[in-house]
C-alpha cells in the first residue's frame, strides 16, 4: 500500500491545497481508488482520486473522502 500523506479535513466549507479552494472548482474523477488510513480511526479506507481544473495549464490532483464523522478527509496524490 502506498503511504498517501493527509493533508487535513474539513466539513464543506472550504479546503485550500496549494493555495487554491479546492470546495470553489468541479471536482473531477480521475478514476482511480486508493487505499488511505482514516485519520480518525487509523483503519484503511478506500478513497477516489479527483483533480481540479484551475486554469488551462494547472491542475490540483488530490485523494477525498467522507470519513465516519462526516467530514472530508484529503490525501495527497502527486
Amino acid at each position: 500500500m502506498k503511504n498517501y500523506s493527509y493533508l487535513g479535513s474539513s466539513k464543506n466549507e472550504k479546503f485550500c491545497i496549494k493555495g487554491i479552494d479546492i470546495f470553489k472548482y468541479n471536482w473531477i474523477t480521475i478514476g482511480a481508488v486508493v487505499v488511505v488510513l482514516d485519520p480518525n480511526t487509523k483503519q484503511p479506507r478506500n478513497f477516489s482520486a479527483y483533480k481540479v481544473q484551475v486554469t488551462e495549464n494547472k491542475e490540483i490532483k488530490f485523494v477525498a473522502g467522507k470519513t465516519q464523522d462526516g467530514n472530508w478527509a484529503f490525501y495527497d496524490y502527486e
